[in-house]
């Protein structure tokens, strides 16, 4: 199935008690309708704001807590990542880029309205945060309670996530902290810590497709802290979650992965500053060329950095695409494929790990260097400079006799 531009959301389904599949909300919506569909009625137009609107920006960090619902499941997960508000000049109009953690990504605004103390946001529901032109629906704000029905059968027990909207609501609530800035979704409530599948029944604001009323997400305990100015610091490594090769060369080979906006220490970082970069094998740096990805994702020029959150047909918050399959005589990769993050403050650079997944056993690369000899071995300290022998954590290079190389990390 082709993949759809909109973005990377999904539909509920009924889910194995022991299934144990994590959706982060990076799974494509099947075209499919749901069975299950509530009574959301969604407006008659989809007015998009995509460009930034005139006013005072202010960043915030996001907190809190959320559930996704996917073809293959439900998970409930800790909000992070960013927002970015802006201030009309009129003193009243507000916008909010990304107000739903799963479908951050997408760059949209949505506009609510400042109360006359300041202390409050309104966010009308039903304003569309995506939206997909060729397949007629998008993702919608809506505010409502989920519910998780248990079945048993002869294979045993499972559950059904059900959502139910909440007719008298016509708007989501914020409160501004006058002392701190710190602004906190009113009226919303459930937990991520009780026992599954209990930890999926909340209140909150919700993410629905409006051609059929069903759920991709749900936010509850939302919280956005001011966010400060950005500082050097080392990104926390990425988790690389999965790959899959279907064989073809058209864009569906894919990568999927998780980028948790933190610093080594745990601190935040600023989201506006991080991009990253995928390696394959013996972190040989992939470059996504003008001629292939140029025309579908608005690159210019051939690129091998990706900032965080760039959304286009083939990049997308938590998962990319590629032109390139491993069945043909020109595969993307032999072993593995990875990450890396790189944060870069005030001229400076900091990178976490280069993190793979190895989707195909070590051997290939042991037979892929069968025949070889080397002709070199040399040690670098984390610094980049030359070293007689291992010392600490040293990057081993391997050159081989048809000039290829092999980079591994050696600890001693």
């Amino acid at each position: 199935m082709k993949k759809l531009s909109l973005l990377l959301l999904s539909i509920a389904v009924a889910v194995s008690a022991t299934a144990g599949v994590k959706s982060m909300g990076n799974a494509y919506r099947p075209l499919d309708k749901a069975s299950h569909k509530t009574s959301i009625k969604a407006p008659s137009r989809v007015d998009l704001i995509t460009e930034q609107p005139e006013g005072t920006l202010v960043a915030y960090t996001r907190g809190g807590e959320f559930l996704t619902s996917s073809f293959y499941g439900y998970d409930t997960d800790y909000q992070m990542g960013r927002v970015k508000v802006v201030y009309a000049p009129d003193g009243k109009t507000v916008y909010i880029q990304d107000p739903l953690c799963y479908a951050e990504g997408t760059g949209t605004w949505v506009v609510g309205e400042l109360s006359d103390d300041g202390l409050y946001i309104s966010v009308p529901l039903g304003q569309y945060v995506s939206y997909n032109e060729e397949y007629d629906y998008g993702l919608m704000l809506a505010w409502g309670t989920t519910d998780v029905v248990e079945f048993e059968d002869e294979d045993g027990v499972f559950y059904w996530l059900d959502f139910y909207p909440d007719d008298r609501m016509e708007e989501a609530l914020y409160a501004i902290d006058p002392a701190t800035g710190t602004i906190t979704l009113v009226g919303s409530e459930g937990s991520v810590e009780n026992p599954y599948p209990t930890n999926c029944v909340a209140t909150g604001l919700a993410g629905v497709w409006s051609d059929d009323g069903t759920i991709a997400t749900i936010e509850w305990n939302s919280t956005w802290t001011v966010r400060g100015d950005a500082v050097p610091a080392v990104p926390a490594n990425p988790e690389v979650t999965e790959f899959f090769d279907s064989g073809s060369e058209e864009g569906y080979t894919r990568l999927d992965f998780n980028i948790n906006l933190l610093d080594v220490d745990g601190n935040p970082l600023d989201a506006d500053c991080l991009t990253y970069s995928i390696f394959t094998d013996n972190d040989q740096l992939f470059t996504f060329d003008y001629d292939t990805y140029g025309s579908n994702n608005g690159f210019d020029t051939d690129v091998t950095e990706i900032p965080y959150g760039y959304s286009g047909y083939d990049f997308y918050l938590r998962r990319v695409y590629f032109y390139r399959t491993n069945t043909g005589d020109n595969p993307l990769f032999n072993w593995r494929i990875g990450m890396q993050l790189n944060y870069t403050v005030d001229g400076i650079t900091n990178k976490s790990d280069i993190v793979y997944i190895e989707v195909y056993p070590h051997t290939a690369v042991n037979e892929m260097n069968a025949g070889k000899t080397v002709t070199d071995v040399s040690y670098y300290n984390v610094a980049g400079q030359r070293v007689a022998q291992p010392n600490g954590l040293t990057i081993q290079v391997t050159t081989y006799s048809d000039g290829s190389t092999a980079t591994t990390k050696v600890i001693k």
